[in-house]
């Protein structure tokens, strides 16, 4: 029996390039691949969904179960389904939580899938083509992108290359084992359980299915395969639906979808490396091809790849996912599974042209250059959607980097930022920087914003809102780039803290710290109290202001959960040697807001006859009235009332 694959194998031993060389060249061709992946992990900032991706698997709260994984999922991002956060998860475990481990995972199931690539259209068409559709697979920028990033989308490329070229050797009567079909079905589950978009990708399968393939009893077998990946979805299909019903508001789509004209002409820039024409050229050139050897596989294959691109302008004029952003549609990453087939068929074209390598050569350089200046350009960042935002972003990974082992647990890093959103918060409660600044720093952090025209009022309350009372500042800022509002902000500081030690001097970071005046630089260490009912006192502080006859008192809050905020009060008391009340105390409920994480009181003492005196700290249950024990971290004292100053008032 003779099949179209042994025919696709027969033309490849004449092609040129034999087992070897293609060896050769793709090894070549990964480790390009890689080197591009993997260029700026480390330094470009965390985006938007890259914090969804870590707050869902529980970067700030490892390690999430797999159960606590889904629950997330269905509750803060309803419209994605759970592999690739299992999978990430469980490798954040194995190699760690920085932003070059986790996008790791990316570049290497980005790598795997041009590899997988260069088989499949060595097995479709020769290995002359396999080699040129990874080669332009590897040095496309807008692949590149999210090659680069910690989300699922080179992971569900991976799925479909593994899967269709599994589909490929099934459906054209390659010799097959039950391993074989196995990993058929194994992987269509993986796909649909990777991205709800793979649904467009078995779309295509479909229909090349329906139409093209002799219907015989392998062609039901592949139909029941589909059928089996399709049931072991069934499990987790009511809680897609349950989420996206309870939570529709939080979905990932907008209200108006970009024009389907916009939409075509942005997919033929992306997939030209970012120019048009250079698209023009392919097509073209891959029109030559079909011309000089009319190829079912190719021919096929291009029709298959328009439906599915219609499909997807279609789907978007019925569910928005694609906005435009000053005309230019954002969000492109949906038609990434798109790039597979036409790399095949734009490396097909040019495998089939006269006197092809220098033709493949001449092109491929016109390719890299274009897609160099278009991915340094920056104009590639606006088709990613909230990924533009991070070019105004501090150099958050450079805060890391110096300031690992530097910091105390009380610090606060208040640094300087162009656009606010670094500050927002998102799902989880978690913003880009509390991803430096609480999950590798371990200490809280915001980030000043900039203002064409600020005011001093404006400036003093967005200050005040973001130290948030802190008491320990790391002040960050370039000494050589000053931010706008550096100045005005640093007088606002001054206004209250005083500069300690300079913590980082570098050519472009410079980090110092800044206490609280009525703390002073001396003071080192931490009075920790850890209380019974999961409540923790950080620090407390306090000092007798003879001259304003008053105690200042500074106490600093955590609580393991929330519910412990509504059931405890926090009581500051002084009190005389033999234990009695004076009546100056303050009680507090914890719920209130201006008490977490950082609590200032003013307890007065006039009146109060000359002796000693103590400022004592109490939490009791406010139903019952009823003190929590605690143990002080220095001291290993225990009790349910704990000291923060002794003071005297002097007769006069």
């Amino acid at each position: 029996m003779k099949f179209e694959m042994d025919k696709s194998k027969q033309q490849s031993s004449q092609n040129g390039v034999s087992r070897r060389t293609g060896l050769v060249i793709m090894t070549l061709v990964l480790l390009l691949a890689f080197a591009f992946g993997a260029n700026g992990l480390n330094t470009d900032p965390i985006w938007t969904d890259e914090l969804f991706s870590v707050t869902n698997i529980g970067g700030f709260d490892p390690p999430y179960s797999p159960a606590q994984i889904i629950d997330s999922i269905a509750e803060h991002s309803p419209d994605h389904v759970p592999l690739f956060y299992l999978l990430g998860a469980g490798w954040a475990q194995l190699v760690g939580w920085s932003q070059f481990a986790l996008r790791l995972f990316s570049v290497l199931a980005g790598a795997l899938m041009i590899a997988w690539l260069y088989r499949f259209g060595a097995d479709v068409f020769n290995r002359r083509t396999g080699l040129l559709a990874a080669l332009l697979m590897s040095t496309s920028a807008y692949l590149i992108l999210h090659v680069h990033d910690f989300r699922m989308y080179t992971l569900l490329l991976t799925f479909i290359v593994m899967h269709t070229w599994l589909y490929w050797r099934l459906a054209h009567g390659h010799r097959t084992t039950r391993l074989t079909w196995c990993l058929f079905t194994v992987s269509a589950v993986a796909l649909v359980y990777t991205q709800i978009f793979s649904l467009i990708w078995f779309a295509g399968l479909g229909l090349y299915h329906l139409i093209f393939v002799t219907k015989s009893r392998r062609w039901f077998h592949i139909m029941l395969g589909w059928g089996f990946g399709a049931l072991c979805f069934l499990p987790y299909l009511h809680v897609l639906i349950s989420a996206v019903q309870q939570a529709s508001e939080n979905l990932n789509v907008i209200t108006r979808a970009a024009p389907p004209d916009a939409l075509i002409h942005a997919f033929f820039v992306l997939l030209g490396n970012g120019s048009f024409i250079l698209t023009a050229l392919f097509a073209g050139i891959l029109i030559v091809a079909f011309w000089r050897e009319r190829k079912a596989a190719a021919i096929k294959l291009m029709l298959i790849s328009l439906a599915m691109l219609a499909l997807i302008v279609l789907l978007n004029e019925l569910v928005p996912l694609i906005p435009a952003l000053d005309g230019r549609p954002t969000r492109m990453r949906y038609f990434l599974i798109l790039w597979i087939p036409f790399m095949l068929l734009f490396g097909y074209g040019l495998s089939k042209m006269p006197r092809w390598p220098w033709i493949a050569v001449g092109c491929l350089l016109i390719w890299g250059a274009a897609g160099y200046q278009f991915y340094r350009s920056g104009i590639i960042l606006t088709y990613a959607g909230g990924m533009t935002r991070t070019r105004v972003y501090p150099p958050m990974q450079n805060y890391v980097y110096y300031l690992q082992g530097k910091v105390r647990s009380a610090d606060y890093l208040l640094g300087f930022t162009l656009m606010d959103y670094v500050n927002r918060d998102l799902k989880h409660g978690k913003s880009a920087a509390d991803f430096y600044t609480q999950l590798h720093l371990g200490i809280d952090g915001a980030f000043i914003q900039h203002r064409n025209r600020p005011d001093w009022d404006w400036l003093t309350q967005d200050v005040r809102e973001k130290i948030n009372r802190h008491p320990y500042l790391l002040l960050t800022y370039d000494p050589q780039n000053k931010h706008p509002q550096f100045d005005g902000a640093l007088n606002r500081i001054e206004a209250d803290y005083v500069a300690c030690d300079v913590v980082v001097d570098e050519p472009n970071l410079f980090v110092q710290r800044y206490m609280k005046a009525m703390i002073g630089c001396e003071r080192e260490g931490y009075a920790p109290i850890e209380y019974d009912n999961g409540v923790t006192l950080v620090d407390r502080f306090a000092k007798y202001n003879e001259a304003a006859d008053t105690v200042q008192i500074l106490t600093g809050w955590e609580v393991e959960d929330e519910r412990l905020l509504h059931e405890y009060n926090v009581s500051l008391q002084i009190i005389t040697p033999d234990w009695q009340n004076t009546g100056r105390q303050t009680d507090r409920h914890l719920y209130e807001e201006d008490i977490l994480k950082w609590y200032e009181a003013e307890l007065p003492t006039d009146g109060l006859p000359p002796g000693d005196y103590r400022v004592m700290v109490i939490v009791y249950d406010r139903a019952t009235n009823k003190k929590v024990h605690g143990i002080d971290l220095n001291s290993g004292q225990s009790t349910d009332i704990f000291p923060i100053l002794t003071f005297t008032i002097e007769s006069e």
